[in-house]
């Protein structure tokens, strides 16, 4: 390969991250599935997101692809593994690993790096400043995790997994998800969720919960773990709800056996002591053996009042926060409606004057005011009855009237009275009203 390298110029330009990389392409081709159809029929490329590549780690690449030595180290065997899965260095159908850089790096983590502590420390890190963008990534915190539980050091995975609670909403839950293929029991990974999620509460969505949880199974906590996640607050209730149903099947599943262990203790006694022996003595084992069992029972009793107590108790939350919601629309609807009732209100007052009223008010005579006909409706209500005002005027006329001795000033009032009353513009059927005061007006004037 260097006798080609020397024998030809570089037929390719290769762009990573502002360095450009002057390239033979037959070179490149041969270890790289990704270049190979990439710098098919054209001669310069760029590699940029979602390829994951530093100018630092495709000069190792390079160097890789032109048969140079490649030294491997904590520091960089985890940018070398990505670019390797990213670029297509598997070399299939080639079982030397001096062609497959995939298989370099993974010899290189199980010899030398998943023996050591160190160096797992290392490589973590590695993977942190990675995530979430390579699936690899996440493959290889799970087993550096597994590594270190391997190894018994169980206080490196704590520490790891603290430095974890500080990432970003995404990059925890490619952790989360590593973890939860690595563990028989999920009681450390359900600590780390929980001091996540107190940690951000408020800076993470309801969704991000739910996916942080889904990493947790619930039927591998224990029971103290199992209980606390079901009276956890800040869990999101889907995962509560979870919790819940499991603790019911194991609780259930606890009395099963429970009953089923005493009926077959009953039945091998019943098998090997006779009757005359059990009436002969009631042993001390046998009493305490009862009392066990009913103390047992008892104490799943109580977990599950206590499940089924926090289900309820959602139950009744969730319906306060509708009954709430419910309220407050009512509420809002009304005020809406009362605002369009006041402005129809305040649009439904008129007054009506009639054409010869005007005429007097322009001229400022007599009765002017009087006949200025105002009708104030509100709400729709019909106008006030004025048809009985009528008679009750006419009736007090009449008795204006009522003495001959003062027969010519009574006149004088009337026909004051009615000058005032001929022009008032009456909105309701008060035509006689007009026509009896007009006839009371002839015969006494």
């Amino acid at each position: 390969m260097r006798s080609l390298v020397n024998n030809s110029k570089p037929d390719v330009l290769v762009h990573v991250g502002g360095t450009r990389f002057h390239l033979h392409k037959d070179l490149l081709s041969r270890r790289s599935g990704y270049l190979k159809r990439h710098l098919t029929n054209v001669n310069e490329l760029t590699l940029s997101p979602p390829l994951n590549i530093t100018a630092e780690t495709f000069t190792l690449v390079t160097a890789f692809c032109y048969g140079a030595h490649l030294e491997l180290t904590p520091f960089n065997v985890v940018s070398l593994r990505v670019a390797a899965e990213l670029l297509l260095m598997t070399g299939a159908g080639r079982n030397d690993v001096r062609d497959n850089l995939r298989n370099l790096t993974e010899s290189y983590l199980r010899r030398v790096v998943f023996v050591n502590v160190d160096y797992i420390k290392i490589v973590l890190r590695s993977c942190l400043t990675l995530l979430p963008d390579s699936e690899t990534t996440a493959f290889l915190v799970g087993r550096c995790i597994e590594a270190l539980t391997e190894v018994g050091d169980g206080e490196c995975v704590n520490e790891f997994l603290e430095q974890a609670v500080i990432l970003p909403a995404g990059d925890f839950i490619v952790v989360s998800g590593a973890v939860q293929q690595r563990f028989p029991r999920h009681d450390l990974l359900y600590r780390v969720v929980d001091a996540y999620v107190k940690e951000h509460d408020g800076e993470i969505t309801e969704e991000e919960k739910v996916q942080i949880c889904n990493s947790i199974e619930c039927d591998k906590l224990s029971p103290p773990l199992l209980l606390h996640a079901v009276q956890n607050p800040k869990m999101p209730l889907r995962f509560i709800v979870r919790a819940m149903l499991q603790e019911q099947l194991n609780t259930r599943h606890s009395i099963i056996t429970a009953a089923d262990a005493v009926a077959a203790s009953a039945g091998h006694r019943n098998r090997e002591i006779t009757q005359a022996e059990r009436d002969s003595s009631v042993t001390l084992g046998s009493l305490l053996q009862r009392d066990t069992a009913a103390r047992q029972n008892c104490r799943l009793r109580a977990a599950m009042n206590s499940t089924s107590s926090r289900i309820k108790s959602l139950e009744k939350e969730l319906d306060e926060m509708k009954k709430l919601i419910s309220k407050e629309s009512e509420r809002m609807m009304e005020s809406k409606s009362r605002s369009v009732m006041d402005s129809a209100r305040s649009a439904s007052f008129h007054c009506v004057l009639s054409s010869s009223n005007v005429n007097k008010m322009q001229r400022g005579e007599r009765g002017s005011v009087s006949s200025l006909s105002t009708t104030f409706r509100r709400g729709g209500a019909s106008p006030p009855p004025q048809k009985s005002l009528g008679k009750r005027l006419i009736k007090g006329i009449k008795n204006a009237f009522s003495s001959k001795q003062e027969g010519k000033k009574n006149a004088d009032t009337f026909e004051e009275i009615y000058d005032g009353l001929e022009d008032f513009v009456w909105i309701k059927d008060d035509d006689n009203v007009s026509e009896e005061l007009h006839s009371h007006y002839v015969e006494n004037k």
